[in-house]
């Protein structure tokens, strides 16, 4: 990179390659974590995609782009021949061997990206956005390790639509121009416009899920929900969509036993295995997540592109509208649309209350706590906040929090 043709720019960049060059292999094995949730499921279907997990099962033979954050297009990086590969990361392990290189009071997601990426990872091309303070540091943290294959995307934190669509369109443009170049493609606008069909096909099946688990309490526990939603991050749009359709079969034609006490919304930050606290905590207490708004989920395969003009930049304008235009993330401006989703789940499926995990040291989730508490107090939804991070020692003094909310809400 041209800043680093400076004598201080090499003086920075030799202190950076001697955190990064401290590598340390990750072996961490999950396959008792991933027993654990698959004893805990009665689906079928679910086995395959604990598998996918467990081996983070990928298609190798084409390029990988790692990305982070749920705002980078998955549409036009398959367009140029490429797999996208999510990276964001919850892993406790991670997160300390991350510490290596970003010490001190850090985002724990930002620590265990770091962590993660120090692993031998065959990534052709890592893609990071500046959707929040940490990440756009991010990208010049990585520099010693991927060098040429970093491209960072500036947007707009601002996801008004009428004051951002053409600073929008300037950047997933320009990002789409990179890709061909970078991987000497040509896709057709047919080829891209195929790709959308095939991912409006993978948010199709999956708001059928994201119903049928509204409408019918316990049809499918927390584990297998967010299993579910993580294997997005590794399967095709086709491959994905091709076993959520067998999942959507079986849960039509299932049985449910289990009486759970009470019904919520849960909100806040990303969940991601195998950082599934939370989760345990919920389920532990016999209660039963009807709905959730979470970017690792509800925001990465809720929203469609809705293509009214099928030129190239008319498919990369409705590209934009489904990845920014209703972005939920409180680094974004726009807690209106949180607000909305939240009083839309809770009326749509009678919901009794919201359970807002906030991730310790994720300052912008914190911030909007206040707003969040005070507009559902008038409207009469009960709200309980749990603070926590990956490590497990607060579990107890967690489930007594939510012990108390439950008795509250009866």
């Amino acid at each position: 990179m041209k800043r680093y043709n400076t004598f201080i720019g090499q003086q920075y960049l030799k202190i950076l390659k001697y955190l990064t060059d401290k590598r340390k292999n990750i072996s961490f094995d999950y396959k008792n974590e991933i027993e654990k949730y698959r004893k805990a499921s009665d689906l079928k279907t679910m086995n395959y995609l604990y598998e996918v997990i467990s081996k983070k099962k990928i298609n190798i033979d084409k390029p990988i782009v790692g990305y982070f954050c749920k705002t980078i297009p998955e549409e036009i990086i398959i367009a140029v021949g490429a797999t996208p590969l999510r990276l964001c990361n919850q892993d406790i392990y991670c997160a300390e061997i991350g510490e290596e290189i970003i010490p001190g009071d850090i985002c724990p997601v930002i620590k265990a990206i770091c962590g993660y990426l120090q692993n031998d990872i065959k990534i052709d091309l890592l893609v990071i956005p500046a959707t929040c303070d940490g990440k756009t540091k991010l990208a010049e943290i990585l520099t010693p390790i991927f060098n040429d294959r970093i491209y960072f995307i500036d947007i707009p934190r601002n996801s008004d639509y009428i004051e951002n669509i053409d600073l929008w369109e300037s950047a997933y443009l320009k990002f789409y121009d990179y890709l061909k170049n970078r991987f000497k493609a040509k896709p057709s606008r047919k080829e891209l416009l195929s790709v959308c069909k095939m991912t409006n096909k993978r948010t199709e099946i999956f708001r059928k899920i994201y119903q049928l688990r509204g409408e019918k309490t316990g049809i499918i526990n927390s584990f297998d929900y967010f299993i579910l939603t993580s294997a997005s991050f590794y399967l095709s749009p086709s491959d994905w969509s091709e076993h959520a359709e067998i999942l959507y079969k079986e849960l039509l034609g299932k049985v449910v036993k289990q009486n759970y006490r009470k019904r919520i919304l849960l909100a806040g930050s990303p969940i991601i295995f195998p950082n599934f606290k939370i989760l345990e905590i919920i389920e532990d207490s016999n209660c039963y997540i009807a709905s959730d708004i979470l970017c690792s989920g509800y925001g990465h395969l809720f929203d469609p592109v809705k293509i009214d003009e099928e030129t190239e930049l008319g498919i990369i304008r409705a590209l934009t509208l489904k990845y920014i235009a209703p972005n939920l993330c409180p680094c974004f401006l726009g807690i209106d649309k949180l607000l909305n989703a939240i009083l839309e789940n809770m009326d749509k499926y009678t919901l009794d209350g919201v359970v807002y995990y906030n991730l310790r040291l994720c300052n912008v989730f914190e911030i909007e706590i206040p707003i969040l508490k005070d507009i559902l107090k008038n409207k009469g939804i009960p709200l309980l906040v749990l603070k926590t991070d990956f490590s497990r020692e607060d579990i107890g003094q967690l489930k007594t929090r939510l012990e108390a909310f439950i008795e509250m809400l009866k």
